[in-house]
């Protein structure tokens, strides 16, 4: 379970963090977004309470930086157009 919460953080984060090439896919790409946070979230919780990594970044914290590129992209989009 944990080797595939941490997979599945990566293609969903990798999924998120594409969507942003065209505006058609960012309805895709939030919702890749939102299950990718949801699986990265839950694989570093069991990260941390078995201690099962002593590594500082890992595949988890990747998933999560890149599940996050959606949502600072619509953060900034709305910034920059505001009226």
């Amino acid at each position: 379970m944990y080797r595939t919460t941490s997979y599945l953080s990566l293609i969903l984060g990798s999924l998120a963090a594409l969507s942003v090439i065209s505006v058609q896919f960012l309805f895709i790409g939030l919702m890749c977004s939102i299950l990718g946070f949801a699986a990265s979230i839950f694989n570093i919780f069991i990260q941390t309470k078995y201690q099962m990594e002593k590594r500082l970044f890992t595949r988890a914290h990747l998933g999560l930086v890149l599940s996050s590129i959606p949502v600072i992209y619509i953060i900034i989009i709305v910034l920059i157009f505001k009226e």
